[in-house]
């Protein structure tokens, strides 16, 4: 069956690995798929959020279930066999197991919560999202809390039955701090089986000191990348499939008004010798680099941690679209196979109390919790970050006007992969 993006005059495998302009509908149109399949029965339900009167046949995942779109949200079903723990339930006695990406929480908020609860924590990693779902697969490791995952795992997660649901009684925090607007995300409706962690944008980073333009003020800003042939040598894009060949197709939407088309960025590599690179939070500032594509967390780590002695955080900006751009989080989920999942409860909640929040962000991590009392300027006023990184912090309405990198079908995926090898190929 072809996939459904070819019907739509989007993503195609031809257009993925041709790199053709045009005006049609790329990725982004995959969250134009109203309704649900009757397939997911009694692993998850849909809820279409809007009516139309085309009915166009919606990709599907792992198991046959819904891919989640923010017009094609997604309530999972709790099964008899995965139910919720009971209220009110004591702390086990742990070790708490939690895995995560490498350096991606603060050891003085767990040294926190270890003498809080008179409980150990034990830690191990990940390096993608990848590793992380098939290893829970396999059955190789089991788990109390799993953190940093997102809505591109979520239905792998689900299918696979790698995660049981939250009893909401235990995440006060939760519900009083975090944004309304995460409280109930479509690709998880009433947080049945998630809460968020931290958010971020895409966007663009760069030296100001180095770099004399206007980036933030040009029409479309992601032509910076097109026109960088003066700082050879010192360009970088994202290492990741997924926000680095997104970039051109919002240099597409900007350009035209519509929504994003498709673009390989071939032609960037004879422009600016660019780097694929994940380290834009440590080049930056040390000056290695001085024009990166860049995830907003990255700016914030090193304005807060990284810049080299006498080098003040003024000397970095960021911009980062105001619509149809990339708007992404993470979240906490808990382990199916949990020993400890009583304790799992209040490990979530105590990250989700606003002063924990504040501290693992600005000590360690740098990514943005999705807080109502975390603004930019707060930070700004505190003396943590210059103006010229205001729009790095990202901003609850920001999720209403920009897009999510989401779970595609196994065909879709694969596309993507081939583009990506023929890209970083050269």
């Amino acid at each position: 069956m072809a996939h459904p993006e070819d019907r739509a005059g989007g993503l195609s495998r031809r257009r993925l690995l041709q790199g053709a302009a045009g005006g049609a509908l790329g990725i982004g149109a995959l969250g134009l798929l109203a309704g649900c399949e009757n397939t997911t029965t009694p692993i998850g339900s849909c809820e279409a959020g809007g009516s139309s009167n085309l009915v166009v046949a919606k990709p599907t995942g792992p198991g046959g279930l819904p891919l989640p779109r923010p017009d094609n949200s997604v309530t999972w079903a709790i099964t008899a066999d995965n139910e919720p723990i009971a209220d009110g339930v004591a702390n086990e006695s742990g070790p708490l197991g939690i895995y995560n990406y490498a350096d991606y929480i603060d050891p003085g908020v767990i040294k926190k919560f270890e003498k809080l609860t008179g409980r150990k924590v034990q830690i191990a990693t990940y390096n993608s999202s990848d590793e992380a779902v098939a290893k829970l697969a396999a059955g190789a490791v089991a788990f109390d809390v799993i953190i940093g995952l997102s809505g591109t795992n979520i239905v792998n997660l689900i299918a696979q039955q790698l995660i049981q649901p939250l009893n909401h009684s235990y995440l006060g925090n939760f519900e009083q701090n975090v944004w309304p607007e995460l409280q109930d995300p479509f690709y998880d409706r009433g947080s049945r089986y998630t809460v968020p962690y931290t958010v971020w944008s895409d966007g663009i980073g760069w030296r100001n000191d180095k770099i004399a333009n206007d980036i933030a003020g040009m029409k479309v800003p992601w032509d910076i990348f097109w026109e960088s042939q003066q700082w050879k040598g010192k360009v970088g894009i994202l290492d990741d499939k997924r926000d680095a060949l997104a970039m051109p197709m919002q240099r597409d939407a900007m350009r035209t008004g519509r929504r994003p088309d498709l673009n390989t960025e071939d032609q960037l590599t004879n422009i600016s010798n660019v780097k694929v690179m994940t380290s834009d939070y440590q080049t930056l500032p040390e000056g290695k680099t001085w024009l990166n594509q860049a995830w907003s967390s990255d700016l914030l780590s090193a304005a807060f941690y990284y810049m080299p002695k006498g080098v003040p955080p003024t000397v970095l900006s960021y911009w980062s679209p105001k619509s149809n751009g990339v708007v992404q989080n993470d979240f906490f989920c808990i382990g199916r196979t949990s020993k400890n999942p009583a304790l799992a409860h209040r490990f979530i909640d105590f990250m989700s109390g606003e002063k924990i929040a504040y501290e693992n962000m600005v000590d360690y991590v740098g990514a943005t919790p999705p807080q109502n009392a975390i603004t930019a300027e707060s930070l700004i006023k505190s003396g943590l970050i210059p103006e010229s990184l205001t729009s790095a912090v990202v901003r609850p309405e920001e999720f209403a006007f920009n897009q999510e990198l989401l779970q595609l079908s196994v065909e879709g995926e694969r596309y993507w992969d081939e583009a990506w090898s023929k890209f970083k190929a050269g």
